[in-house]
């Protein structure tokens, strides 16, 4: 069954939001919003859930190397909680161990050498951790189970 799953990577300052289908195993990322702004991230991300009607949404939870759960991703499970309750829509969670360092290598891959790493390249890294973290989602639902 074809699914839209929204992906958020979740910060205290910026959340990086990305799209993708279950069919396809494909995402990209499509926001990055202001978390800290008078009015929070809701009216955004309810346009944005309004535009693209999801059926799942998925958090990044950062997780530690000895996969135990520190206080920040307390923050991450809080927000998932919030989307549940004002949108109604089922939420996952996928580990996001690294997700934003490989987002920073592929900008750097990506800047020609001795550039400096503009703003809007900057901008793009929290679209392009949530892409990841939406990656290994889909990933995990389109991978054949076995045993």
């Amino acid at each position: 069954m074809r699914q839209t799953v929204l992906g958020f990577d979740y910060g205290r300052r910026k959340i990086g939001i990305a799209v993708g289908q279950t069919s396809t195993g494909f995402a990209e990322g499509i926001a990055t919003i202001r978390a800290d702004s008078p009015a929070g991230p809701w009216l955004k991300i309810g346009k944005l859930i309004e535009d693209w009607r999801p059926d799942a949404l998925v958090v990044g939870l950062p997780l530690a190397v000895d996969r135990s759960e520190p206080e920040f991703a307390g923050c991450a499970r809080e927000f998932g909680r919030q989307l549940h309750c004002r949108f109604e829509l089922p939420v996952n969670f996928v580990d996001e161990t690294l997700t934003t360092d490989f987002a920073d290598a592929i900008i750097r891959e990506t800047t020609a050498s001795g550039k400096r790493i503009t703003k809007r390249r900057k901008s793009v890294r929290d679209q392009l951790a949530a892409e990841l973290i939406l990656k290994t989602y889909l990933h995990d639902c389109t991978t054949p189970q076995t045993g």
